[in-house]
């Protein structure tokens, strides 16, 4: 159920004093207004901390938005603010927030803006918080100091590592007085008009809804009385027997799982890897845990038919690989000047691919996969590039595109027990292997259901889009990091924009304070590796 801001009564427009009066809110856009009924809403993980929504918990509305993972007191949760925001001018602002903590902690709304060069983090609004009350941090009038550029906002405590919950954040011109939330909505199955009560109305509903089909997801998980995932004809029957007095609660019956079919659309895969997106892995996923098995990292070669010879490959396979089982391979392609190593043992320090995927594994949150480094310059006269502007040198990359469909994977499908098809095969990788990946995902859809860019460099093109909707990969993820001084956040938010601008679903990771280099890569890797070969089961 969307939150909406209450209307003030006419009679007060008409108020000749009007002018001389605070701002309501209802008289004006808000420039900010986070309710997180649509999911994250943009806003991510600071730091090592990861970002969800949840039901269950609000200060409004059905939904909140759930920090956790915090390594330090400076992670929380953060949003960028857009051009309605300038430096120099003043603005309100007001957020709830929720500890889970035994103490009480002290919260902080924090602004982050560049200037010249330099961070600054100045704070809005403090409040302390008590575990499971909902406290208000408010500002009626902050200004943005001037020459304050790459403005963001987020939610930080003083000293605790306390997950929280975040709700109903709003931004708006100094001296706006906003109006208090509307109450928590609770989902409740069989309530589909989400009105307190399962009555007749609801019958009303369920009738229609086996005729028209809802499409609110809100709408269709509290109609799904007997919680399978679908709404059917047994649950309008199972919602009139509740109101006819037949049954006291609803039934719950487990989703029939049938191999190779889909769990999650591309949207739903989408929302949901959106949803948990971290700035900073956490420190503990480079770490090998007591009890936990990691895979095995081989250096190999195959055959590349467009080069003519022989070309390296790095491989890990996973823990316990056994020949009799059949696993999903992740490609994952270095960037201009680089080789086979750099993806998965030697970047700018130390790479913890080995480390991020088994630990991934081993909780359960990623399935058992091939991973694939290549060396992916492809040329039958260059051993490898000499110069950015060198055309060779940026063909010998291109080449690629088709060299991994016509050589490394036939390779890789002969030598190793692999699962084949979309379902089963990603594709990744770092800037001018980012940019390839891309290339990669759109000329062969039908053989990557997976698709990643880690600061991808510029010189990408095509439609970005996919014309055979069976062809659109289930997850496209890209990254750009904040501090990148090689390609900037302009090139792959690009990307970002023109698939955007096709109605693309894809993730949009922004790592604040990323570089071009492995803070971004590890971040990337730690949630990608969590979201391919997870639409079918």
């Amino acid at each position: 159920m969307k939150k909406s801001i209450p209307t003030i009564m006419a009679a007060m427009l008409a108020l000749s004093s009007a002018s001389a009066m605070p701002l309501s809110a209802a008289e004006t856009d808000y420039l900010l207004h986070s309710t997180f009924e649509e999911g994250t809403e943009k806003w991510s993980g600071r730091g090592s901390a990861s970002v969800k929504t949840v039901s269950g918990i609000s200060r409004s509305g059905e939904y909140s938005l759930y920090t956790s993972g915090r390594e330090s007191s400076w992670n929380g949760a953060t949003v960028g603010l857009g051009s309605d925001f300038r430096a120099g001018q003043d603005y309100a602002f007001s957020a709830y927030v929720m500890t889970d903590a035994e103490d009480s902690v002290n919260f902080y709304l924090t602004l982050q803006y560049s200037d010249g060069g330099t961070a600054k983090y100045p704070k809005i609004a403090e409040i302390s918080a008590k575990k499971g009350e909902w406290a208000h941090l408010e500002n009626s009038s902050f200004t943005i100091p001037d020459g304050a550029s790459d403005i963001q906002l987020y939610i930080e405590t003083e000293d605790s590592k306390c997950s929280f919950y975040v709700d109903e954040v709003a931004a708006a011109p100094s001296g706006t007085t906003f109006d208090e939330p509307p109450a928590p909505v609770k989902m409740n199955k069989g309530d589909i008009n989400y009105d307190g009560r399962i009555d007749c109305f609801d019958i009303v509903l369920a009738r229609k809804g086996l005729i028209e089909e809802f499409t609110d997801k809100k709408t269709l998980k509290a109609a799904d009385a007997d919680s399978n995932g679908v709404y059917e004809l047994a649950d309008a029957v199972l919602i009139m027997q509740f109101v006819a007095g037949k049954i006291e609660e609803f039934p719950v019956v487990e989703p029939v799982v049938v191999p190779g079919q889909q769990k999650y659309t591309c949207e739903e895969l989408t929302e949901k890897i959106q949803n948990e997106l971290v700035n900073n892995e956490p420190s503990s996923s480079h770490q090998e845990k007591g009890g936990v098995k990691y895979g095995t990292i081989r250096k190999e070669t195959y055959f590349s038919k467009k080069a003519g010879k022989n070309k390296p490959y790095n491989i890990l396979l996973p823990a316990d690989y056994d020949e009799s089982k059949q696993y999903p391979v992740l490609y994952v392609l270095h960037g201009f000047f680089e080789n086979e190593d750099r993806m998965i043992t030697r970047g700018n320090g130390v790479m913890y691919t080995r480390q991020i995927v088994g630990n991934a594994i081993a909780s359960g949150e990623a399935k058992d996969m091939i991973v694939v480094c290549p060396f992916i310059f492809t040329s039958p006269t260059m051993n490898d590039a000499t110069g950015f502007a060198d055309a060779g040198s940026v063909q010998g990359y291109n080449n690629f595109v088709d060299d991994i469909v016509d050589s490394l994977m036939p390779h890789i499908e002969e030598k190793y027990s692999v699962a084949t098809g979309r379902d089963n095969t990603a594709v990744t990788g770092f800037s001018m292997g980012g940019m390839e990946s891309l290339m990669i995902g759109m000329k062969y859809g039908s053989k990557f259901g997976y698709v990643g860019a880690i600061c991808p460099a510029p010189g990408g093109s095509g439609a970005f889009k996919w014309n055979d909707p069976a062809e659109q990969p289930y997850l496209l993820m890209i990254t750009g990091g904040t501090q990148d001084d090689v390609v900037g956040l302009t090139t792959p938010e690009g990307y970002h924009n023109n698939f955007n601008k096709n109605g693309v679903p894809h993730v949009w990771h922004v790592v604040q304070n990323g570089h071009h280099g492995d803070d971004s890569i590890h971040s990337h890797l730690y949630c990608f590796v969590r979201g391919v070969f997870q639409a079918t089961e």
